[in-house]
């Protein structure tokens, strides 16, 4: 059994075009936990995600290990591998082609990198599709088309393809971003299923609406200006006194019998 944390930061300091959008940033995420990162718009969660990808730097003297991988002593290509993301952006690849793709090929293409299938699958890689799709809620999706699909069951296919290479840590980044009501809940369903099935892998679910956080997601940070502003239990970290000093307006915490809470301006 793997013993390394699956995610450590240590004094990360990161600057795009000059401005400095983290600062002195800690976090450790150990293997097979789930937590939320909260935060309204600019508070530095699409910068965390691209430090985590590899696909923005820290200052010198920080430190970015995923999965036992030290960023820069480490060929990234090969982490990136073992780590799943999952975002509605992804969708945007697939808006300017001229080849139709169904459900199965989007979720096929996991297995390359890429966002659509450019080869013929073999029967054990038809395979591992279906139970991607499966785990997800959206087998019965494989062999109708991608462009047919409304926004939830696209996002669907996405987490799909993100999981069909069995990664080790997950990221949900702004998933229910463009859904309707119906299908954020339908989604959130299908997430939690994932979260709480065995062996699930360690997964972050980024997002800047309170009450899309489920109770699968038991710990968390909260994020203000590039730092973290709160760090840990949910149940210490959901909490009105810090969501107010995050958002920046008086908000009243609403509870719902499955742990999810529901925010008002108070």
């Amino acid at each position: 059994m793997e013993t390394t944390p699956a995610l450590v930061i240590k004094n990360a300091t990161l600057k795009l075009e000059g401005n400095e959008i983290l600062h002195d940033f800690n976090w450790r995420v150990e293997r097979g936990e789930h937590w939320f990162i909260l935060g309204p718009n600019g508070a530095g969660k699409t910068t965390l995600v691209k430090m985590i990808l590899g696909m923005a730097w820290p200052l010198f003297g920080a430190e970015v290990c995923v999965l036992g991988n030290r960023y820069g002593a480490c060929d990234i290509t090969e982490v990136r591998k073992k780590v799943a993301w999952a975002s509605p952006f992804l969708q945007a690849w697939t808006a300017d082609t001229s080849i139709r793709w169904k459900t199965i090929d989007v979720a096929l293409s996991g297995l390359d990198s890429t966002v659509g299938f450019y080869r013929k699958a073999s029967e054990e890689e038809m395979e591992l599709a279906l139970n991607a799709l499966d785990r997800i809620g959206a087998k019965h999706l494989a062999d109708r088309y991608f462009d047919r699909l409304s926004s939830g069951e696209q996002i669907k296919a996405l987490i799909a393809r993100a999981l069909i290479a069995k990664p080790e840590l997950v990221i949900l980044d702004e998933t229910c971003v463009y859904l309707d009501l119906k299908s954020r809940e339908f989604l959130l369903e299908a997430i939690d299923a994932l979260a709480a099935a065995e062996n699930s892998p360690t997964m972050l679910f980024i997002t800047q609406r309170i009450e899309e956080i489920t109770a699968s997601f038991d710990r968390g940070i909260i994020l203000g200006n590039g730092r973290i502003t709160s760090s840990g239990m949910r149940g210490d970290v959901l909490n009105e006194a810090n969501l107010s000093d995050a958002f920046g307006v008086p908000i009243k915490l609403y509870p719902r019998p499955d742990g999810r809470l529901w925010p008002v301006l108070g």
